[in-house]
């Protein structure tokens, strides 16, 4: 019997039942099929998220690996695993574990308390083989794993167009500048193509813009964002004020990070005399100046988007968005994604590009220090 492969795979795990989605087709598996370790347990489902109410841990062997049968190899995925703890074991206590993919490092998942949000981990990756493995490491012997949901969506092939075949792009952030939480739960199956999660920040030193009416579905430019993305934004409140952002990485050594940023005004001006340009600084250095296209371009589907990679970041970074010579508006911003460059290399542990260099340069500045103190 030949295996399934799947473009689409919403895995619930721990759950006994499927659920069906609001479009009558897409549905959160059970893992069953997709795993055979590990242990079920049940949550109070007292949260807004239904595929967080079970989990499976792992309280045996240091490694265990979930397969999951894709429809395409060579191809740019989103996965996506989200960790919600909920106190199932009694014990306060939410643990700390490695995610891996094929082998790779995915990243180092530190599990909350929180009853408010889940901790989601997101990584876009190129597939090797139609099975993809997933794995949950043991840190320590006294921590141990779980997982609450699994996900793997096939993107569109031309999008993260800078991303090269032998890195993945690791999560930071995506925010929805301008939005509240209202507009974030609109953002559906038929707005999004790619089972991105967009966060709303709405920003009190800034305008928030938003339109009354949004169009259903995606731009067909650059990433394919929603609409209901694109209809949102921030505003300097004077056309000489900057947009001022910082991106905590939370390292102390130098990464590459992956900036995509994207531009149009939410707003229909009529006459649209007023003309809006920026230019974008990383860290003060000029990186790249844009137009802002005016609303009354929508059916154009006209959007534009500054992709920028490789980025090279140590801590934080501080974005700004300054107007451009002859513009006649304050800045605008509608959203920002930011990943961490993986380097997918690796057979075995993969890194994150440029922490591997980092640790090489200080290896061969302490090297020196020792040379010049033994001649």
């Amino acid at each position: 019997m030949a295996v399934i492969g799947y473009d689409w795979l919403l895995i619930d795990c721990g759950s006994s039942n499927e659920t069906i989605l609001s479009d009558g087709i897409t549905k959160w598996r059970t893992d069953q099929e997709f795993i055979n370790t590990g242990k079920n347990i049940p949550l109070i489902p007292s949260q807004n998220f239904s595929s967080m109410n079970t989990l499976r841990f792992f309280p045996d062997g240091k490694k265990n690996c979930y397969k999951l049968p894709l429809s395409s190899a060579d191809f740019k995925f989103l996965f996506r695993a989200g960790f919600f703890y909920g106190n199932y074991d009694g014990l306060s206590k939410p643990p700390s574990f490695k995610l891996e993919i094929d082998g790779n490092l995915w990243a180092n998942v530190t599990t909350s308390m929180s009853l408010d949000e889940p901790v989601y981990s997101e990584l876009i990756y190129m597939t090797k083989k139609k099975q993809t493995t997933v794995c949950l490491t043991r840190d320590s012997n006294d921590e141990v794993p779980f997982i609450s949901s699994l996900e793997a969506k096939s993107m569109i092939e031309d999008m993260y167009r800078l991303m090269e075949n032998n890195t993945a792009l690791y999560l930071h952030s995506r925010i929805n500048y301008g939005a509240n939480r209202s507009l974030e739960q609109l953002i559906g199956f038929y707005e999004e193509c790619c089972n991105r999660i967009w966060k709303s920040k709405e920003m009190t030193e800034y305008l928030n813009l938003s339109r009354n009416f949004i169009p259903y579905g995606s731009s067909d430019e650059e990433n394919y964002p929603p609409w209901i993305v694109m209809a949102t934004a921030i505003q300097a409140k004077n056309v000489s004020d900057s947009i001022y952002l910082s991106v905590n990485f939370s390292l102390q050594a130098a990464v590459e990070a992956y900036f995509v940023l994207y531009f149009m005004d939410p707003i229909y001006r009529f006459p649209s005399e007023e003309t809006s340009k920026v230019e974008i600084y990383i860290d003060s250095q000029k990186m790249d100046a844009v137009d802002v296209p005016n609303w009354d371009n929508y059916e154009n589907n006209v959007h534009n988007v500054v992709s920028l990679y490789p980025v090279r970041v140590s801590g934080s970074a501080n974005v700004t968005i300054s107007p451009a010579n002859g513009s006649t508006m304050g800045p605008i911003l509608n959203a920002m994604e930011v990943f961490y460059v993986i380097d997918a290399k690796l057979s075995k542990g993969g890194r994150l590009q440029g922490l591997s260099l980092a640790i090489s340069v200080t290896l061969l500045h302490l090297l020196g220090i020792l040379v010049i103190f033994l001649m």
